[in-house]
């Protein structure tokens, strides 16, 4: 005769299948599922040539080879079309992934779109020499920005921070004769700079960062954790005394490789007339 499964067996083997699919969300399916996040970004006396300019959000690659999520991007950038795709730090943390970066930034600026990035903490803790990091966008048609403002192609007035987290960061050279412009970006990596930023900063009109990784594992909608140089800011758009900032849940992972409740995520903005 057949012996029937008692309680607490029967309890084993429902939370091993609980575990199981837990791990097959964590490891497999999440950190491939790309999330698209479109949003409007209101700019009081936007000209009407920028009406409908979008801006892509790439945040937090930590590139090492590519695969589906970064197919999926290169997918989005041919729907959405954006007019500029920017990349806030983190794009690799090992001097040996640069090839795989210029392959990547190469496809996102076929099209002849403007492509600039921003230096995070891991480029420096894995000792990537910034030089061969700045020749590796070049060689593919984009820009590193570090401390410094500038004005780019399309007129944007940018102002850019190398990484606050592991305290590169100089705003007195970001901020020093910061252009206007129709608009002007904030470009960092770590979000916690904004709160620090001083009263006589100038005003945005919208800010980019990433960082965080919306925590990377999530329960109950919240982060268990999120990294040093946060400061209060997790996910999404936020208001501080600045400007409206946008802090992205990023596209790789960090540490360990995996996402739970948080998927990656591609922001896709689009400017209008506020």
């Amino acid at each position: 005769m057949q012996k029937r499964l008692s309680r607490r067996d029967l309890l084993r083997v429902v939370g091993c299948c609980a575990v199981g699919i837990v791990a097959l969300d964590a490891l497999v399916l999440e950190p491939s599922w790309l999330e698209i996040a479109e949003h409007d970004v209101p700019v009081p006396g936007l000209p009407r040539g920028f009406e409908g300019f979008r801006i892509a959000h790439l945040s937090d690659l930590h590139l090492s080879s590519l695969g589906s999520v970064h197919d999926a991007i290169l997918a989005a950038m041919k729907s959405f079309q954006p007019n500029l795709v920017v990349l806030t730090g983190d794009s690799v943390e090992d001097p040996n992934a640069l090839a795989v970066l210029s392959e990547f930034c190469r496809a996102l600026a076929a099209t002849g779109r403007e492509v600039v990035a921003t230096v995070g903490n891991w480029e420096h803790w894995g000792e990537v020499p910034m030089d061969e990091l700045r020749r590796s966008f070049v060689r593919v048609g984009a820009r590193l920005l570090g401390n410094e403002s500038t004005r780019l192609t399309s007129g944007i007035a940018v102002v850019a921070t190398d990484d606050f987290c592991s305290g590169h960061h100089d705003l007195t050279s970001a901020l020093r004769d910061a252009p206007a412009g129709p608009l002007r970006l904030f470009l960092t990596h770590a979000p916690g700079i904004f709160d620090e930023l001083p009263k006589s900063a100038p005003r945005f009109d919208l800010g980019l960062a990433g960082h965080t990784h919306g925590g990377q594992v999530r329960a109950l909608g919240a982060p268990l954790w999120v990294p040093p140089g946060s400061g209060r800011f997790r996910s999404g758009m936020y208001t501080t005394d600045k400007g409206q900032i946008y802090v992205s849940r990023g596209i790789g992972t960090s540490v360990l490789p995996v996402r739970f409740t948080c998927r990656p995520e591609l922001p896709v903005f689009r400017l209008v007339a506020g």
